[in-house]
């Protein structure tokens, strides 16, 4: 039967979140950041967990974020460093196996884009939000259209992806609540729920298959 591996980024095949690593990265040292970077991530969490809608938790982090283009860029190339270990092998070897390995993202593809590049992805091969910055440079929204944006979205771009490449099953592998949605909502048709950076307990009583690190992972998978 083939398959397509879809794996999300942050707290995935990332070890941290990107968004707020990016945040964290910018204002280190200015006074107040380190409170503002450490809120931001509480509201990821309830996000990643469903105790946030995910497009009211985009807005509200996107706002407070006031990210300049350059803090993007340097985040981006130090998010290369930031790869989940092991991670790298098992994609080398899904892909000598499988119809397609993808990776689908509520983060921003100008954060994440450089190190799923360096772990092998190809454009193509990323789904992922976009920012939208003003005149000056400052990120100031996000693509609306982007069915990424918004709670339920990765479950319309399982499917299209199982569509396009002509796979029999497609397996999402995430650590949040919007990877199980994608295979609640019949996306996906399988479910791996994935603990290697971080544990969300409502995440893993919901999954069929639960992996706390990528070793545990490449078992579920059979490879």
């Amino acid at each position: 039967m083939a398959r397509i591996i879809i794996f999300d980024v942050d707290s995935t095949l990332l070890k941290v979140e990107s968004l707020d690593f990016a945040v964290a990265r910018a204002l280190k040292g200015r006074r107040g950041g380190k409170a503002r970077a450490a809120e931001l991530a509480q509201i990821t969490d309830k996000g990643m967990a469903g105790a946030l809608d995910f497009r009211q938790s985009l807005e509200i982090r996107v706002g407070m974020a006031r990210l300049q283009r350059s803090d993007v860029e340097d985040a981006a190339e130090a998010l290369k460093t930031e790869l989940m270990p092991g991670i790298a092998d098992l994609l080398s070897t899904l892909r000598t196996r499988t119809k397609g390995v993808f990776a689908v993202s509520g983060g921003f593809a100008e954060l994440v884009s450089p190190a799923l590049e360096a772990l092998g992805f190809t454009p193509g091969d990323i789904r992922a939000n976009r920012f939208v910055y003003d005149a000056e440079g400052m990120v100031t929204d996000f693509d609306r259209d982007n069915p990424l944006s918004r709670s339920g979205g990765k479950g319309p771009v399982a499917a299209a992806l199982k569509s396009l490449t002509g796979a029999d099953l497609a397996v999402m592998v995430g650590d949040g609540i919007t990877d199980y949605e994608a295979f609640a909502s019949g996306g996906a048709d399988a479910f791996i729920g994935f603990g290697g950076a971080v544990r969300r307990e409502a995440v893993a009583q919901r999954a069929p298959a639960y992996a706390d690190d990528v070793v545990a992972l490449t078992k579920l998978l059979g490879v």
